[in-house]
């Protein structure tokens, strides 16, 4: 293993040590993301069917109007809903073509997602993605292999 040697500037002099250890510094969390929605790259958005919120009630796209269950908080790896509900995974593991649900906020894998490079990506690195590529009003989404596809693109607003 080389030897690395760390300074430590104090003003004008430079102090060396013999030994130094690397520590890796997570960037930090975005700022929070309140009442957004998340809008496909058709212009509909993700939404809860009916606006219902009990567990398990499925996701899907529609058009964007506003309403409370089109509204997410993106927060600390979740999307959440204002009543304490996240969008999970059915089932709770990565499988092609699970279905994208709501469920009681739990810390559970398969709430955690992160907004990256347009893009909403989850458990097994798979992403929310619109059932078949199709952009009609009450498509499910699902989760689904990346791919550089349409139904893969987000944008949070």
């Amino acid at each position: 293993m080389p030897k690395i040697t760390c300074f430590l500037i104090l003003g004008l002099t430079a102090i060396a040590f013999s030994a130094c250890t690397s520590t890796y510094v997570a960037p930090p969390d975005p700022i929070p993301v309140i009442g957004a929605q998340l809008v496909g790259s058709s212009g509909s958005c993700a939404e809860v069917r009916d606006g219902a919120t009990a567990d398990g009630s499925p996701l899907d796209l529609f058009h964007c109007h506003g309403s409370p269950n089109q509204r997410w908080f993106v927060s600390k790896g979740r999307i959440s809903e204002s009543f304490g509900s996240c969008i999970d995974v059915q089932g709770g593991v990565a499988s092609e073509g699970a279905a994208i649900i709501l469920v009681t906020c739990n810390g559970a894998p398969s709430q955690q997602w992160a907004v990256t490079n347009g893009q909403v990506v989850g458990i097994g690195g798979k992403c929310l993605d619109v059932m078949g590529g199709n952009t009609a009003d009450l498509t499910p989404l699902v989760l689904a292999s990346c791919a550089s596809s349409a139904s893969q693109s987000w944008t949070v607003q």
